[in-house]
């Protein structure tokens, strides 16, 4: 924990009577990361199908499960549900359990570059009671950008990044709790993106849904991955691995 000085000391922008200070915090290129595991991937005999559709699955008895895409069959003992926000549709092509990926779109806005020097790390407010989310907080990217975002919207499309998207006005009062200097022209709109969430709307939190399907053993889902999705990806594939591995 620390204090108004040590903040005022760090980030001398930001308003805050306290806060928890995380040394070890850092930030990652996310394209460059995934970019890194797909050579890692192939290198070690990985058989990559990008841009390939699962058509239908068939329970193969004690061989496993038979994958028709648009190209060929393919028989696994095992297959592993990742599918992110399409999990749910996946799980019941597989014949596995149940369940509803609720598509629920984050916006962004980013400080214009004259006003970048505004921050210089990670900068998060107290998190939604409701667990939904961490609220609109300021992220430094390895490129230099300031993010404000992300906000969090129910949505019935999982594919729809764009329509009806918030004007930069709505991410002034966020800013300016964080950030007391910040003013309508120091922002600007930025992306947009859409997490896969377990929890509907007045639901209470639910967390990643990561081990074997309850209905078909030969599937281990991994559904519901989103923030800190990322920041946990290894240790989820670490995980994964081994339930694959023991067969439970």
């Amino acid at each position: 924990m620390v204090d108004r000085t040590f903040i005022a000391a760090r980030e001398p922008h930001v308003d805050a009577l306290t806060a928890l200070y995380s040394p070890n915090s850092g930030i990652v290129d996310a394209e460059a990361l995934v970019r890194t595991l797909l050579r890692l991937g192939d290198g070690g005999g990985v058989i990559f199908l990008p841009g390939t559709r699962l058509v239908s699955a068939v329970r193969s008895g004690t061989e496993g499960i038979a994958l028709e895409t648009d190209h060929e069959t393919i028989l696994a003992r095992q297959v592993v549900n990742a599918a992110g926000l399409y999990a749910d549709d996946v799980s019941r092509m597989l014949g596995g359990e149940a369940f509803t990926i609720y598509p629920v779109r984050g916006e962004y806005a980013e400080l214009t570059p004259a006003r970048r020097a505004l921050v210089g790390s990670l900068v998060y407010p107290l998190p939604h009671a409701d667990g939904h989310g961490l609220g609109v907080h300021l992220v430094r990217t390895t490129g230099g950008a300031v993010w404000l975002g992300p906000t969090a919207k129910y949505q019935e499309r999982k594919d729809d990044y764009e329509s009806d998207r918030l004007p930069v006005e709505a991410f002034l009062e966020p800013a300016r709790r964080l950030l007391r200097d910040v003013t309508l022209e120091d922002l600007r709109l930025s992306g947009s993106g859409i997490r896969p969430k377990l929890a509907g709307p007045g639901e209470t939190f639910a967390d990643f849904m990561i081990r074997r399907d309850r209905v078909n053993p030969a599937v281990v889902q991994a559904a519901g991955i989103e923030s800190p999705g990322l920041t946990s990806c290894l240790a989820v594939g670490n995980l994964v691995a081994r339930i694959v591995a023991d067969g439970t």
